[in-house]
């Protein structure tokens, strides 16, 4: 078993080294190459892009702070003759009921490999992803850190071919097999006839100003979740209205007595991951360029502060 994990593995650069995951296609552990100890773990969540891009963007900057960090690619979007074809035509195609509970067979798969610590548990999420990762932390006790960019409050409304005709009937999310209670869209489908010009983030809002009896039950319980949360959202998002959820998130777990820390920025949009400051474009995500640059600039250290502080690498 150890030879053969050897030969799995194999260096990134000069300093990282990689290894798949038996039982999970497609998912990739991020370490420092060298002599092992136990490392404090984190899990990629990708958001709606799917696939595995945002695993390989961030596994070996995180690896390289000194954690173990696992790309999971749990979805990759199959629109048919629509696009172009999935990255992982073996993985979900349409983001309707992603299982939560993925997570809790992965820390199992996992325990066997003595190079992590899996009481120092965290996980780094974006967008639907980070939908996904506030859902499963106010589940399961034993996730101790969650960085959440552009976040979500709520579940939402799932979305694929098949929902194409069927609005408003499938969640995004399920646990144990149950699809989790969801928050509408309003004219999802118009948006993706629309193609770059729909108008994401009010597709969001109006679905949830029809839907207002539906908020409590849609509601990812936040206060659940005792652990250490850092939330980055900026409020010209155009994806979805992540500052008014953050701070809804915020507002929540205050209630119950727990610190969240926030970092709002009023004139970013969603492309807010990652320590760039090279002003690049996101016409979709919201935010100017600059906006969206300084704020990366000045999220970046705090999160790595703030990862450091509460899953001590």
């Amino acid at each position: 078993m150890a030879m053969a994990m050897a030969r799995a593995q194999r260096a990134v650069g000069d300093a990282i080294a990689e290894a798949p995951i038996a039982g999970f296609p497609h998912a990739i552990i991020y370490r420092l190459a060298g002599p092992a100890r136990r490392l404090p773990t984190i899990v990629i969540l990708p958001g709606a892009e799917g696939g595995d891009g945002a695993g390989r963007r961030f596994g070996p900057i995180l690896a390289r702070l000194g954690y173990a960090t696992i790309s999971l690619p749990y979805y990759s979007q199959a629109w048919g003759e629509h696009a172009p074809p999935p990255q992982f035509p073996d993985l979900p195609g349409s983001f309707v009921d992603i299982r939560v509970d993925q997570l809790a067979r992965l820390r199992v798969a996992l325990k066997n490999d003595h190079g992590l610590d899996l009481d120092r548990l965290g996980l780094f999420a974006g967008s639907k992803g980070a939908e996904f990762a506030l859902i499963a932390a106010s589940r399961y006790p034993w996730i101790r850190s969650v960085v959440a960019y552009a976040p979500s409050d709520l579940v939402w409304e799932g979305w694929g071919l098949e929902t194409f005709e069927a609005e408003g009937t499938r969640s995004s999310f399920s646990f144990e097999g149950k699809p989790l209670p969801f928050m509408p869209y309003r004219g999802f489908s118009e948006g993706l006839l629309a193609g770059p010009a729909a108008d994401l983030r009010a597709i969001h809002e109006n679905g949830r100003a029809d839907h207002p009896e539906r908020e409590a039950t849609a509601c990812i319980p936040v206060e659940r979740y005792r652990g250490a949360l850092m939330l980055v959202a900026g409020d010209r998002d155009r994806l979805w209205n992540s500052g008014r959820m953050a701070r809804s998130i915020v507002a929540a777990r205050h209630a119950a007595g727990l610190k969240t820390e926030a970092l709002i920025y009023p004139d970013a949009g969603h492309d807010l991951a990652g320590g760039s400051a090279e002003p690049r474009e996101d016409p979709r995500g919201g935010g100017s360029p600059i906006a969206n640059a300084q704020a990366r600039a000045d999220a970046w250290p705090k999160v790595v502060a703030f990862l450091k502080r509460s899953l001590r690498p």
